[in-house]
């Protein structure tokens, strides 16, 4: 019956569209950086990256202050993405490098069974491994064009895309860009132009040091390098005609690799920069909106903008569909947001066949930030000896590992947290004055610890039902002999 109400649906779209319907067909752009912060150039106050493309997009549509990624590396936050669910939701796929369940479907693959024409270049979801329940390798619905960033220059492979559609048909695109993902050029910032002087504010939770300012302006290049792929794609996008009908959105999978960004449960981290030209907006122009999104809440939102719905076809989503917001406007549907980590990088911490995880959660509500350790007697970033692998390797980090255990920036980088942690991150937005032992801040520590549990009683999240050790069990293909897993995950 699922199979032939889908077939039902997909025949009532072709018809529509070959009809010449009143209402024009609906397509989506989605380009998504790797490994970048809130660092848009002027968009985001960066005077350091100059970003044309993204600044001119910000003027003809929407910025959102306060989007999250429910976890801060790739595979788990673009995981929270497709499926609409956060990571600790997805079994296996709470973890970094995972193998995906078979058993949840991504909204890209219940568009294209709708009859939307779906494809993409560059990186969608990974690192890991997807198959489906035959052991086929998944593409998510996406027809690639180029895997990792390959397949030509991004203008022209968009371009291409277009132009083998049937005509009318709605469709969706991701672009993954490798930018501004490790590993850098050094000091390409300097031979581009740039001087460490033109830092305008190196974040709090690191040593002001002349090898910072410039692996910044390093990451500054590899921004820049992105921008110019979103301008090719919106020029393709505009030479086709098909502008004016496409909801575009400029985004990345969560923030900066630098020691305590990337892989970390700081604001830094998890804010990312969402960028959207939204056709029938009510919006003017240029708008900032205040309202909290989540990662979880496109897969609904994108669904809804087609006229899709998820039906018994995916699992239950937890986001929130925020296209009546976005469009309309009137108060945010969101009030708060959650957000954590499982295990970021495979055998850093010992007790597991593939290591134990760091298991955080974090309640993010107006100007705080709460954050609860379940292990804190684990290292955030791997074992000492380990090489801190849930750090990228960088001049930054090898700067701040040779400081030492007695340095303040060692300890916030690599350091024990303790089980809670609260900041304001209006006033102190790099999270290095932590609130939670101030007695002033008791009833607050309280309550958010209470709404953050409540919040996951209701999300099933194993960690507190009792039964976190599952997370740290599974298994990850960077671990085994062979690629394909024989046998089922572990329960």
């Amino acid at each position: 019956m699922r199979l032939l109400s889908s077939m039902i649906l997909a025949l009532m779209l072709l018809m529509l569209w070959c009809c010449g319907a009143a209402e024009p067909p609906r397509h989506v752009l989605w380009i998504i950086a790797d490994d970048a912060s809130a660092h848009f150039g002027a968009v985001h106050q960066t005077p350091w990256v100059k970003a044309p493309n993204l600044e001119r997009l910000a003027k003809e549509g929407l910025v959102l202050e306060r989007c999250y990624t429910p976890t801060s590396k790739c595979a788990p936050s673009r995981a929270a993405l497709l499926t609409g669910r956060h990571p600790w939701q997805l079994e296996e796929a709470a973890n970094h490098q995972p193998y995906f369940p078979a058993k949840f479907t991504a909204f890209t693959e219940l568009l294209a069974r709708q009859g939307v024409a779906v494809g993409s270049q560059g990186k969608t979801w990974g690192p890991g491994e997807a198959r489906d329940a035959q052991g086929k390798e998944r593409d998510f619905g996406m027809r690639s064009r180029g895997a990792k960033g390959k397949g030509g220059p991004p203008g022209a492979a968009f371009a291409a895309f277009l132009k083998e559609r049937r005509p009318g048909q709605p469709f969706f695109y991701w672009f993954g860009s490798a930018n501004p993902h490790r590993p850098y050029r050094r000091d390409s910032g300097l031979e581009a132009g740039k001087k460490p002087s033109d830092i305008d504010r190196v974040p709090a939770h690191l040593p002001d040091d002349e090898v910072v300012r410039r692996d910044l302006l390093d990451y500054a290049v590899e921004v820049e390098a992105y921008d110019a792929e979103v301008g090719q794609l919106l020029a393709a996008l505009e030479a086709s005609g098909e502008a004016a009908n496409t909801w575009v959105l400029v985004t990345s999978d969560h923030g900066m690799p630098f020691p305590r960004v990337k892989g970390h449960t700081f604001e830094l981290a998890h804010r990312v920069p969402m960028l959207m030209r939204l056709p029938g907006t009510r919006h003017p122009k240029a708008s900032r909106l205040e309202g909290f999104m989540s990662f979880v809440d496109v897969a609904p939102s994108l669904l809804s903008w087609f006229g899709v719905e998820p039906g018994a076809q995916m699992a239950p989503m937890s986001g929130i569909n925020l296209l009546p917001w976005l469009m309309q406007g009137g108060p945010a549907p969101r009030q708060q947001l959650v957000m954590g980590r499982e295990r970021n990088d495979v055998l850093t911490r010992a007790g597991s066949a593939a290591g134990l995880g760091y298991p955080v959660r974090a309640l993010r509500q107006g100007q705080w930030l709460y954050l609860h350790h379940f292990e804190p007697s684990r290292w955030p970033c791997g074992d000492p000896g380990s090489g801190f692998r849930d750090t990228d390797d960088s001049p930054t980090k090898a700067l701040v590992e040779g400081l030492g255990e007695s340095s303040r920036f060692w300890q916030e980088a690599f350091g024990r947290r303790p089980q809670e942690q609260l900041f304001d991150v209006v006033a102190d937005p790099d999270c290095v004055q932590d609130l939670a032992p101030s007695p002033a801040q008791a009833d607050r520590l309280k309550a958010m610890r209470e709404s953050l549990m409540q919040e996951l009683r209701a999300q099933q999240d194993p960690r507190v039902l009792g039964q976190g050790a599952v997370l740290d069990q599974y298994l990850s293909p960077r671990t085994q002999g062979t690629k394909k897993r024989k046998g089922p995950a572990p329960n």
